[in-house]
């Protein structure tokens, strides 16, 4: 029989009828508030008002303990990033290493990872680095705003890998104004470099932002992604992380993910759920972040 696994983080409320999430089972936490010098033309930082504002590195631990205290598995670290494409972690690097010794899974989002930042993390003791993975030049320079190349975010990657981090790659499918421009190479990026787990997301049109009404990725152009995933990474678990449109066509693509042989879900609708069981799987659910295997 074959597993699979629905995460359901408490940062979102979930009830499918078969299974009901906890408030605060898994927080996302911002290291510099509201604030974000990218201001990347698919977020332009409206994502981290749904965070927890935490900018001094005492007040982190002081909220990971009142977290643990209410029954918190985990969090993730992230914030805006600086003008180098960088989350600035490196004051928050011995709070968040106490953070991980309260027992919590810490899920770091660093941006464009340095190799001093790689160290400070491992000596941290965080469970998962979540990197971005970009594999076309000009949707870094034109929606990130960043002067890098996919090569930059390769070697981000594998600057992960040899600081002993344990990594799970993130593909925003359709990143470019809903076109497929290197969600291919991304995927060979994760071949040559490896990682522990692969999420694969999809843009999420944001109101108020220049891509709020850009056209979702056809469906047969994510359907080849995922086979494409699955084939290149047959021993890499793969999720269909949370990022993703709204409505049916969220749940058509939860569909291609099982089909494609994925591992996991992230807030599977019901009918998802059904199909996954009538498909022969067994089924378990996980309030935490999809990134941890």
């Amino acid at each position: 029989m074959r597993n699979i696994v629905f995460y359901v983080p408490g940062t979102r409320y979930y009830d499918n009828g078969l299974y009901q999430n906890h408030a605060n089972s898994f927080v996302n936490i911002s290291l510099t508030g509201a604030a974000c010098e990218c201001r990347c033309e698919h977020c332009q930082g409206k994502l981290l008002n749904s965070m927890i504002s935490v900018t001094e590195p005492e007040k982190l631990v002081e909220l990971a303990k009142n977290l643990r205290k209410q029954g918190c598995q985990g969090v993730l670290i992230s914030g805006g990033a600086c003008a180098d494409g960088s989350v600035p972690l490196r004051p928050f690097a011995k709070a968040i290493e106490q953070v991980a010794a309260l027992g919590l899974a810490v899920v770091v989002h660093p941006g464009v990872l340095s190799d001093d930042t790689a160290h400070l993390l491992a000596g941290a003791n965080i469970t998962r680095v979540a990197l971005d993975l970009i594999g076309d030049d000009d949707t870094i320079r034109n929606v990130y705003h960043l002067p890098y190349t996919s090569a930059d975010y390769q070697i981000s990657l594998r600057t992960a890998r040899h600081a002993g981090l344990k990594t799970s790659p993130h593909i925003v499918i359709g990143l470019h104004y809903g076109e497929i421009r290197g969600e291919f190479k991304a995927l060979d990026m994760v071949a040559a470099e490896g990682a522990d787990s692969l999420i694969l997301v999809l843009l999420n049109p944001l109101k108020n932002t220049p891509m709020s009404n850009v056209t979702f990725p056809p469906l047969y152009a994510v359907r080849e992604i995922f086979r494409q995933a699955r084939k290149l990474l047959p021993d890499i678990p793969i999720a269909l992380g949370c990022a993703r449109p709204p409505g049916h066509y969220s749940r058509s693509v939860e569909l291609l993910a099982i089909d494609a042989g994925f591992n996991a879900i992230a807030y599977p609708a019901r009918e998802t759920v059904d199909y996954a069981s009538s498909c022969g799987y067994k089924i378990a659910y996980q309030e935490m972040c999809c990134g941890i295997f």
